[in-house]
């Protein structure tokens, strides 16, 4: 009688179990958490140090430990495009964090709006999602649900425009002067909640602050490299060189500008956010509201210091108590019961170059010089064979003057086989490529399929370098991103709940699947046009 009844026990105990995690309720709030240049291997190098935020969403996580950006410029423009918008990035225009652009003949930020006024600041630059026409996760739910809210923060201002949509209630970024600001494209002045957190940042204070280890030094020799590496930048009292701790900011430099290179402001994102849960009341009501949440600062300390760094692992650790901090705040103010987490990054990055080396690996930095004289020299060839004013070149991508070239009867092709003479030969350069051969390709691998999807028939350079596995055009100091290679476009992507349990899966997924996915758990229509599909959790 005993063994029948625990064994109906454990069969109930099993029984509720399943159903929660097939039938879990809707969410109130989703919070989409987006580290920039986050690389899985940050979670798992770290992840017996996890005490906080990581380990939460780790232990309560459905992690596809196989997520990629399937696009090939892995930049965050281009990045937070996929999560926000559930398209490839180049379909939508943005091909890349500024670019040439052909119609206007001139350089532009992939944010920009020069008719737009900044809006809580009189710092700062307007920005805004005008130069598209799409909609994203965010236009999806408020479609659904018309009294929800969608709020997207971020560091950098093309972090905050292109995680909320279209028309989010509220984007907010990061001026470099001390304040989170918008633009009047979205709403004329800021709620007070926000104008009372700009007034209370203070970030001038940071002026005196270090930025020093927060465990014992033999735990980061075990878990990083040494301290002191070539290849580090060096930008606190560097007389000498010295990328060591503690960091600080320089006197001569502004605090309010280098607030974005340090842990600190990812503390600071953190609070913005739990001002606009608590002012704006998210997940309070039978509307389910969207809280994006960019780490932009993290990016900067990567590139400076390189994702095996002590500095590295000190941030992360740094962050994932800061985030420890941010869920237990949101279980207090929302019930954790109510709100789905989704954590991912908008690319990776490649490690430093001199630390590839060091383990056995090829990789480099491109020559400046020798980039530079390439590109003498086609321009010479170029202009002797053909003529001049054909094409403009924007860093190593060429805009071809395809009127002037169809008048003077001149092969386009002719202008790439002179670039394909001279680019490949610099070091770094792997191969050149013309848009049209990537546009009328029947091939399916990785490669093509990631520039396939970064192209736009008008926007996109007629012909364009990528760069040599493990080489960037960095130097002398830091690593970079923006390849189509794995290093750069594999990235974590967990959804958690306070239900699940930790569940790995190896399957292969897209940056796009997130929107598509959030909308299917709010049971939000998916557009035609979404790239991405959803994913069952």
């Amino acid at each position: 009688m005993i063994r029948k009844t625990l064994g109906l026990l454990v069969f109930a105990v099993f029984f509720s179990f399943s159903c929660s995690n097939s039938n879990p309720p809707k969410p109130k709030l989703v919070i989409t958490l987006v580290v920039d240049q986050m690389r899985p291997d940050l979670l798992t190098r770290f992840d017996n140090l996890y005490t906080g935020g990581f380990r939460w969403l780790i232990d309560h996580g459905i992690w596809f430990t196989n997520t990629h950006h399937e696009h090939s410029y892995t930049a965050t423009g281009p990045g937070h495009t996929a999560i926000g918008f559930g398209q490839h990035p180049g379909k939508v225009g943005v091909i890349g964090n500024s670019f040439y652009d052909r119609d206007l003949k001139r350089k532009v930020n992939c944010v920009e709006d020069l008719k737009a006024k900044v809006v809580g600041a009189e710092n700062g630059k307007a920005r805004s999602f005008s130069r598209y026409n799409t909609t994203g996760l965010g236009d999806w739910v408020k479609s659904t649900y018309p009294h929800s809210k969608v709020i997207s923060l971020g560091g950098k201002d093309r972090s905050a425009i292109f995680m909320g949509g279209q028309k989010p209630d509220l984007p907010l970024y990061y001026n470099y002067a001390g304040s989170f600001i918008s633009s009047d494209y979205y709403l004329d002045v800021l709620p007070d909640w926000v104008n009372d957190f700009n007034e209370n940042l203070n970030a001038e204070s940071y002026k005196d602050s270090l930025w020093t280890k927060s465990l014992p030094e033999d735990v980061y020799l075990k878990y990083a490299r040494e301290d002191f590496f070539q290849g580090e930048l060096d930008d606190y009292l560097n007389e000498d060189y010295s990328p060591v701790f503690p960091i600080g900011i320089d006197s001569s430099e502004d605090p309010k500008e280098f607030l974005m290179g340090r842990p600190w402001f990812e503390r600071e994102i953190l609070k913005l956010a739990q001002s606009a849960i608590t002012n704006e009341e998210l997940g309070q009501d039978g509307n389910p509201d969207l809280l994006f949440i960019g780490f932009s600062a993290m990016d900067w300390m990567i590139h400076d210091f390189g994702p095996h760094s002590q500095e590295i692992m000190d941030a992360f650790i740094k962050l994932d108590k800061y985030l420890g901090n941010f869920i237990e705040f949101v279980d207090e103010t929302v019930g954790l019961e109510n709100v789905l987490f989704t954590f991912t990054g908008d690319h990776g990055g490649l490690p430093l170059p001199e630390y590839v080396v060091e383990q056995g690996g090829t990789a480099g930095r491109i020559d400046k010089h020798h980039l530079k004289e390439a590109f003498e020299w086609i321009d010479e060839e170029i202009e002797e064979r053909f003529g001049e004013d054909l094409y403009v070149r924007s860093r190593g991508n060429y805009f071809l003057n395809l009127e002037k070239l169809k008048k003077e009867d001149i092969d386009s092709r002719e202008i790439y086989n002179v670039i394909d003479k001279y680019l490949p030969k610099v070091e770094g350069i792997e191969r050149i490529i013309y848009r049209e051969d990537i546009l009328k390709s029947t091939e399916s691998d990785k490669i093509t399929t990631r520039l396939k999807h970064m192209i736009h028939p008008h926007k996109t350079p007629e012909i364009f370098p990528i760069v040599t596995p493990g080489y960037l055009y960095k130097n002398p100091y830091g690593t970079g991103h923006g390849s189509p290679y794995d290093y750069d476009t594999h990235v974590p992507l967990i959804f958690a709940r306070s239900h699940f349990y930790s569940i790995t899966k190896d399957e292969a997924r897209a940056t796009v699947d997130i929107a598509p996915t959030i909308a299917k758990i709010l049971g939000v229509n998916i557009p035609d046009f979404c790239d991405g599909t959803a994913i069952e959790l």
